[in-house]
């Protein structure tokens, strides 16, 4: 409640400006308390940090997710929870030509989650994604193999996309290549029954 007035208040005194400072200034509150009232309540997977890359994995709310290209993503009304790799630079990287806590383009990123009771498993690639809240992302609306109550394993692969990605000489000198080998990481008795029951809208 303190912050819905307080934001109130600061758009009441912002609206007594005059000119480009005054809409640059509306429009950042419009966009914060737009994401503050887009995040949606997400659960924590695991979270690992490998030399200068930070890895955060989670359980969010289903979604609805649109794309302009051939990859399809499931109808919301079908999801149970929508699977994220949040991957990005640390916050103390100091790489030329490269932003701390930035995402990390150019990744194949895959999830295999596995039902411990019956091992029954769905093998999924996420994909680029973006939003107000996380920002670009990698991710994918899935249909847990089983029931939501049920408890599973969830193991990440993610390697570099040699398809697209190409390095000038100066990096492969410096850092040589690819920027990330093979990474795996295994999580266990993950239950995502109260993440599926929630909604994002």
């Amino acid at each position: 409640m303190q912050v819905e007035i307080n934001v109130q208040l600061l758009t009441q005194g912002i609206c007594m400006l005059k000119g480009s400072i005054k809409k640059f200034m509306l429009i950042t509150i419009y966009l914060l308390n737009t994401q503050n009232s887009v995040i949606a309540e997400e659960m924590i997977i695991g979270e690992e940090t490998i030399s200068n890359i930070n890895f955060v994995f989670e359980a969010a709310p289903k979604d609805s997710v649109f794309t302009d290209g051939p990859i399809t993503h499931l109808a919301e009304k079908n999801t149970d929870i929508h699977i994220e790799a949040l991957i990005s630079w640390s916050q103390n990287s100091n790489i030329p030509g490269q932003i701390p806590g930035s995402h990390l383009p150019y990744l194949d990123v895959q999830a295999k989650v596995i039902n411990e009771k019956t091992d029954e498993v769905l093998v999924v690639n996420l994909v680029p994604h973006i939003n107000l809240s996380d920002g670009y992302h990698y991710a994918r609306n899935i249909q847990l193999p089983g029931n939501t109550d049920d408890v599973f394993t969830v193991h990440f692969s993610i390697e570099p996309d040699e398809r697209l990605l190409s390095y000038h000489y100066d990096w492969k000198e410096a850092y040589g290549m690819p920027i990330i080998n093979t990474t795996e990481f295994k999580y266990k008795n993950l239950n995502f029954l109260e993440i599926s029951k929630k909604s994002r809208r």
